[in-house]
């Protein structure tokens, strides 16, 4: 008896090592030029000005829905904050400039000078923690997301009368805190964050770079910048999967927000599983110490 031929090997594209932080971070951005855009049309048209009458809450305009959505990206931005991701790029910038990096890094020289050179033209930390603080702050923020997450997963393990309204609840409460704090001056700061972080990411990957800080991942790099407020790389990784996940949520709450009776389809399981992924990330922070703010540890440079 003789064996058939074995069928051929299927060659697998090799996974980027960063391809979940660089895919979130180009739909933060599609996110941003869309939603910035519309709402700049619809302040040029005067609708915004209506926020500032005191008037019975009414069907929601294109501007709510654009705001939710904005708040997406800006969630995620913030939790790349959190993981120390642009004071890490400053200071390795500001290291480059003084001349303290020494080793020959190639073509990420040129992105590190333009990083530098162009530093009092963005926000600075402090202006990004306003901008963050104020849309999105944490002690009212968390449990209504919380709430939210919980809801979706609920729905989706099986969804009667009860999930239903608890869904449409927590979609509501949560859409409309983010509706008034979102403004169109909020949406556009958040879009120039994610370019900076676009920017940043560009030579913080960079292999000969990580090398000159003697590590070898873009998350062992930003550990050294975090270390002076007990930070360590599983940190800083969760932070970002807590942002990814956290946006993904957020888009669909923006999508199905104001819609009589929100429901999850069982089936998706990107949004299934980012709430799931959210609630884990929640219950892990409860469990470690906060971080001391404004501690940093300098970088060092490997000889």
């Amino acid at each position: 008896m003789r064996l058939a031929t074995p069928p051929p090997d299927v060659p697998l594209p090799p996974r980027h090592p960063h391809d979940g932080l660089l895919r979130a971070l180009s739909l933060a951005q599609a996110v941003l030029a869309r939603e910035v855009a519309t709402l700049a049309r619809a302040q040029s048209a005067g609708d915004v000005l209506w926020d500032a009458i005191d008037l019975p809450a009414g069907a929601p305009g294109p501007q709510d829905r654009s705001r939710l959505a904005a708040a997406a990206p800006l969630y995620f931005a913030s939790e790349l904050e959190n993981a120390g991701l642009l004071a890490t790029a400053e200071q390795v910038a500001g290291l480059f400039a003084s001349g303290a990096i020494v080793q020959p890094l190639g073509p990420v020289s040129r992105q590190l000078n333009d990083f530098w050179r162009a530093r009092r033209e963005r926000l600075d930390a402090g202006e990004r923690e306003a901008i963050f603080a104020r849309a999105i702050e944490p002690a009212a923020f968390v449990p209504q997301m919380g709430a939210l997450c919980e809801a979706i997963v609920a729905q989706a393990d099986g969804s009667d009368l009860r999930e239903r309204v608890v869904l449409e609840a927590a979609a509501g409460t949560l859409a409309a805190f983010l509706a008034q704090r979102v403004d169109p001056m909020a949406a556009m700061a958040s879009r120039e964050i994610v370019e900076t972080i676009n920017l940043a990411l560009g030579f913080l990957r960079d292999r000969m770079l990580q090398s000159a800080f003697g590590v070898q991942s873009l998350w062992q790099l930003l550990a050294i910048h975090s270390q002076g407020r007990g930070g360590d790389a599983s940190r800083v990784q969760r932070h970002v999967d807590q942002g990814r996940a956290g946006q993904t949520v957020l888009l669909w709450l923006a999508a199905h927000a104001f819609e009589p009776a929100p429901q999850v389809d069982p089936a998706d399981l990107e949004l299934v599983g980012a709430a799931q992924r959210w609630l884990a990330g929640r219950a892990v922070a409860r469990t470690l110490p906060q971080a001391a703010p404004g501690a940093v540890a300098a970088l060092p440079v490997a000889a």
